[in-house]
């Protein structure tokens, strides 16, 4: 009997070890087949700056936590009054929980999530640049006063995560920037408006995947978003009609005196190309100053930021980043590096976030231009896209960014030289129209510009 037991504790060991050896090389294979580099903000890779993440070795890892967990999973599945239907719900409602602690101190990572699989190729869908849905960024970030609802009684615990939502300090589902042209701006949707409410279910204690899932339907069905709005006592509510959302990115124009305008409107793959096709056309049509839109830009791919970039300040560092326990690392600008050599002017929001906030960093640090707007986002952290093997993944902030003066913007955002806020409104104001004051008191700064500048510059 005891030489079965032996035996019957060797093979276990055999195998565990043997399971162990497979996971680490499955993890290895799945490291060496992304590609290297830093694809992005928001990118699905295993490193940043072309390293893969390695897996931690067996003495950083305790399982004490993962036996409390099988333990509570044992006792459910044996002893619960109900039977179990869904055991992969009760995982991943786990794993949200775990990942919104990160949301607290002393963490306060706004962005880490897990998605899904639906939610993940949801994910992948509005990368393609096209999906269904209202056409709005949405993020949380941390916010003081009253509960999200009058509603909401003092001391109400989180059922996810166990936090008091309650609390006069914590985070809200908000509205990053919506995007251009889209049944959000057009309805009215504005960037730092505070999402209480999707139809009828209050965001209090949602995650941010579930109020994204809430969010996005069949084009055509219609959504109504009770919204909280900076200087408005009650909620808004807006009533938005879904639909098929086609990423646009740059858009460009001349204007009188020889003005020209280009915007941004996010970062893809498409978007370098784009903007130098742009910054060549308004040369040739005899551009003279530049206004530089960023203004709603909620970001994008790290890589096409780093190239537009590149087209405006010339050689040197765009962004550093920096990894847990590494040294920071500069990335460069890259292809054939140009500098901008004629007055800028750069607009801002609080809808100006991760990518956005890295060019007009870059730019104002290397005094290239002058910002006008509002204090932008304050998106500091790279996020890493981890697939895993049931077809959900893991959205994990992996490293910060600096500008190149070493500026940490994680919520702090940065700050325009000219403050300039737009005319109270809850209708959508677009562009350069008659009620847009940012874009007027920029174009009215290029114009000083020029005609300060000496006869014959910026031609």
């Amino acid at each position: 009997m005891r030489v079965r037991y032996q035996l019957a504790v060797a093979v276990l060991v055999i195998v565990l070890m043997f399971s162990s050896f497979l996971a680490g090389r499955q993890f290895q294979s799945l490291s060496d087949s992304l590609p290297g580099g830093a694809g992005g903000l928001v990118t699905a890779i295993l490193g940043v700056g072309g390293r893969a993440f390695a897996a931690p070795g067996i003495e950083d890892v305790s399982i004490e936590p993962l036996q409390t967990f099988q333990e509570v999973f044992s006792h459910l599945r044996r002893q619960y009054v109900f039977p179990l239907q869904d055991e992969r719900a009760l995982t991943y409602a786990a794993i949200h929980g775990m990942l919104a602690v990160l949301q607290s101190e002393p963490y306060e990572d706004r962005y880490t999530r897990f998605l899904p699989p639906e939610e993940y190729r949801s994910f992948i869908d509005e990368n393609e640049g096209h999906f269904g849905g209202i056409g709005a960024e949405i993020g949380v970030r941390e916010v003081d006063g009253p509960a999200a609802s009058p509603d909401i009684p003092e001391g109400l615990i989180c059922p996810s995560c166990g936090a008091d939502i309650s609390a006069p300090k914590r985070y809200q589902i908000v509205i990053i920037a919506p995007l251009p042209d889209t049944p959000a701006e057009r309805a009215g949707v504005r960037s730092g408006d505070r999402i209480l409410s999707i139809d009828d279910t209050p965001t209090a204690g949602l995650g941010l995947s579930e109020a994204v899932h809430l969010i996005k339907g069949r084009p055509g069905t219609t959504v109504v978003l009770s919204m909280g709005r900076d200087n408005v006592e009650d909620p808004v509510s807006i009533e938005i009609t879904r639909a098929v959302i086609q990423v646009r990115s740059v858009d460009h124009r001349m204007l009188p005196d020889g003005l020209a305008y280009l915007r941004i409107s996010t970062f893809n793959e498409t978007t370098p190309d784009l903007v130098r096709q742009a910054l060549g056309e308004l040369h040739t049509r005899g551009m003279r100053a530049l206004l530089l839109d960023l203004r709603n830009d909620s970001g994008g791919g790290l890589d096409s930021c780093i190239e537009v970039a590149s087209q405006f300040v010339g050689e040197g560092p765009i962004v550093y980043i920096e990894e847990r326990g590494e040294t920071r690392q500069p990335r460069n600008a890259i292809g054939q590096p140009s500098r901008i050599d004629v007055p800028l002017a750069v607009l801002v929001n609080v809808g100006t976030a991760s990518a956005a906030e890295i060019l007009a960093g870059a730019i104002q640090d290397n005094g290239l231009g002058t910002l006008v707007g509002e204090k932008t986002f304050g998106k500091g952290l790279v996020l890493t896209i981890l697939p895993l093997r049931d077809g959900s993944a893991l959205a994990l902030s992996t490293s910060r960014y600096l500008t190149p003066n070493l500026r940490d913007i994680e919520h702090r955002g940065i700050e325009p030289e000219m403050v300039v806020e737009q005319p109270p409104s809850n209708q959508y104001i677009p562009p350069l129209s008659e009620n847009d004051e940012q874009g007027a008191a920029a174009l009215r700064f290029l114009r000083e510009q020029l005609r300060a500048a000496p006869v014959g510059a910026h031609t």
